[in-house]
């Protein structure tokens, strides 16, 4: 699997993962292990105070890439569930 990632944000969790003794690779397939075993995204999405990034996320808000990301989610489900019949 190949995405894009700000290369600071990479960095990040890259050494974080190392200091809790595993890879990067290894968390996103623990993550997606856990997706399929709770039929979920394992974590909460919400926005912060005020409806806008700011604080530590602030930094890795791409406000060019919102209007493309805006309602992918749902997009792709919808796009997947259609080509299941």
């Amino acid at each position: 699997m190949q995405f894009r990632m700000d290369p600071e944000l990479k960095h990040e969790a890259e050494t974080l993962f190392r200091d809790l003794g595993t890879s990067f690779a290894e968390a996103l397939r623990i993550f997606a292990k856990q997706c399929v075993l709770t039929r979920s995204m394992p974590i909460a999405i919400a926005l912060p105070r005020g409806g806008v990034a700011s604080g530590t996320l602030a930094k890795y808000a791409d406000p060019a890439k919102r209007s493309l990301e805006a309602g992918a989610f749902a997009r792709a489900m919808e796009s997947k569930h259609a080509n299941a019949r």
